[in-house]
C-alpha cells in the first residue's frame, strides 16, 4: 500500500494524493511553498534555478530561495559571453526573488566587474536583511557601502577581497558574531587631531584578520566582550609604514593565534588570553635589521599576555626573542608565565642553544608548568651526518646541551616522543 499525504491546495477542498512507487505520481509539486523553498535553498543556486524548466508550475518556484551561492567561474563556459551572462544572471536573481529575507549570500568573482556593480549586489543583499555574507573578489578599487555598518541583520561576514573600508571614529556592529577579513584596507575618518578608531562588537565571538592594512590610523580599539577567538595572519613586507596599535578591551579570549610577520602592535593589557600560538616567519632574503625588528615585535607580543595558560611558539620566535635574553632577569617575564603557564608547545624545536636555554628557563621559572611538548634530541645518525658536512658544535655548546638533558630528566618524565611531564614531588 502506498503512503498517503494530505496537502492544502489553493482550492477550497483538500486533495488526497496517494504515492505508489509503481505509478510514479508527482507529490513534490503539491508540497507547501515554504517546504519547497526550504528544499531548493539547500541546493546549489544554479541547480535550484534549473528547476524552472521542469514544468510551468515550477517556472517561478526558485524565486523563494533564501540562500544564494554563486560563482562566475562555474556557470558560464564561453569566455566571450561569460561576463555579460553572469551580470544578467545575478541581476535576474535579485529582481525576481520573492523572499524579503536572505539567510546567506555568497559571491565569488574571478572576472573583473565595475565597482558600482559589486556595490549594487551587496546593497541588494543588505536590503533583504542578509545574515551570512561572503564575498571573494580580487579587484582593489571598491569602497564598501556605508550601509554595511548599519546593517543589524548581519551575523557572519567573510570578505576575501582587497577592498576599502571607509570607517568613522566609532563603529557599531550590533549583531555580528563572526568576522573574517582578508586584504582589507581600512580608511580612517577620525576625529580631527586624533588617529583613533573604535569598533564595538557586542556579540562578536570570532575575529580573523589576514594581511589587512590600517591607513591614516594610529590606534584601533576593539570592544568585544563576547570575543573568544582571535587569529591574525600577515605575510606583509610593509614594515616601514606608520605603526598601528590594536587594543582589545572587555574580552576573555580562549584562543589567540599569530602567524607571519606584523606591522601592528597588539595590546592585551585590558583583556585575558587563555591559550596563545605565536608563529612568526622570516624569509631567506631578510636582512638582519628586519629580522631583529620582527623579533622585537614577537617579544613585545609575548610579554603582553595576561592570564595565559597555554603557549605554542615556533622555533624562530625562540631564536629572535631569546638569543640575547638575560636569563637572570625573572622580573622581566610577564606574570602569567611565572604564575599561570601550565603547558608549552614547540612547533619546531631546532635544537639550537636559544631553544635549549628558553626551555630550561621556562621550567625553572614557570611555577605551574606541567608539560613541555615538542622537545627532541638529535639521533646518533643525525649527529654523524652533521659531522660529515662540517656542522659541528663547539665543545662548550655540546657540554651545555648535555647538561640540559641531564637536568631535564631530574625534573620531567619522558612520556612519549617529544612529550615531557613534570615529575610529582615525593
Amino acid at each position: 500500500m502506498g503512503t498517503q499525504f494530505l496537502i492544502d491546495s489553493n482550492q477550497s477542498k483538500k486533495r488526497r494524493i496517494t504515492y505508489d512507487e509503481n505509478n510514479g505520481e508527482d507529490i513534490i509539486s503539491y508540497l507547501p511553498e515554504c517546504i519547497t523553498s526550504r528544499i531548493l535553498s539547500r541546493l546549489p543556486t544554479k541547480d535550484a534555478l534549473r528547476t524552472c524548466v521542469l514544468s510551468k508550475d515550477w517556472e517561478h518556484k526558485w524565486t523563494g530561495i533564501y540562500n544564494i551561492d554563486i560563482d562566475d567561474d562555474m556557470r558560464f563556459v564561453l569566455k566571450k559571453t561569460r561576463k555579460t551572462s553572469f551580470i544578467n544572471f545575478v541581476d535576474r536573481i535579485f529582481f525576481l526573488s520573492r523572499n524579503s529575507t536572505l539567510k546567506r549570500f555568497s559571491l565569488r568573482c574571478h572576472l573583473e566587474y565595475k565597482a558600482h556593480r559589486m556595490i549594487s549586489w551587496i546593497s541588494a543583499a543588505l536590503m533583504r536583511n542578509v545574515a551570512d555574507l561572503e564575498i571573494v573578489y580580487h579587484d582593489d578599487d571598491v569602497v564598501l557601502p556605508a550601509r554595511l555598518f548599519s546593517c543589524t541583520s548581519l551575523t557572519t561576514m567573510k570578505l576575501k577581497w582587497p577592498c576599502f573600508f571607509r570607517v568613522s571614529y566609532q563603529n557599531l556592529f550590533s549583531s555580528l558574531k563572526s568576522l573574517y577579513l582578508d586584504r582589507t584596507k581600512f580608511l580612517g575618518e577620525c576625529v580631527p587631531g586624533t588617529r583613533k578608531l573604535v569598533f564595538d562588537f557586542p556579540v562578536l565571538e570570532t575575529l580573523e584578520l589576514q594581511n589587512c592594512e590600517w591607513l591614516k590610523v594610529n590606534l584601533v580599539e576593539i570592544n568585544a566582550p563576547a570575543l573568544s577567538m582571535f587569529k591574525v595572519i600577515c605575510y606583509s613586507y610593509l614594515l616601514e609604514v606608520d605603526k598601528c596599535q590594536i587594543k582589545f578591551s572587555k574580552a576573555k579570549l580562549v584562543k589567540c593565534e599569530f602567524v607571519g610577520r606584523f606591522v601592528e602592535d597588539f595590546d592585551f593589557s585590558a583583556t585575558s588570553v587563555f591559550s596563545a600560538t605565536i608563529d612568526f616567519r622570516s624569509y631567506y632574503n631578510d636582512d638582519i635589521h628586519l629580522i631583529r625588528k620582527i623579533g622585537l615585535q614577537a617579544g613585545l607580543l609575548f610579554k603582553g599576555f595576561c592570564g595565559l595558560n597555554h603557549l605554542k611558539i615556533s622555533g624562530k620566535v625562540v631564536e629572535w626573542c631569546w638569543d640575547d635574553y638575560d636569563y637572570d632577569e625573572v622580573e622581566s617575564l610577564p606574570s602569567c608565565i611565572v604564575s599561570h603557564l601550565k603547558e608549552v608547545r614547540f612547533r619546531s624545536f631546532s635544537e639550537s642553544l636559544p631553544d635549549y636555554r628558553m626551555a630550561q628557563f621556562l621550567w625553572t621559572n614557570a611555577l605551574r608548568l606541567k608539560k613541555i611538548v615538542g622537545l627532541r634530541r638529535e639521533s646518533s645518525e643525525e649527529r654523524q651526518r652533521k659531522k660529515i658536512f662540517g656542522q659541528v658544535r663547539e665543545e662548550s655548546e655540546e657540554k651545555e646541551i648535555e647538561n640540559f638533558w641531564a637536568k631535564l630528566k631530574t625534573v620531567f618524565k619522558h612520556k612519549e616522543h617529544g612529550i615531557f611531564v613534570k615529575r610529582k614531588k615525593r
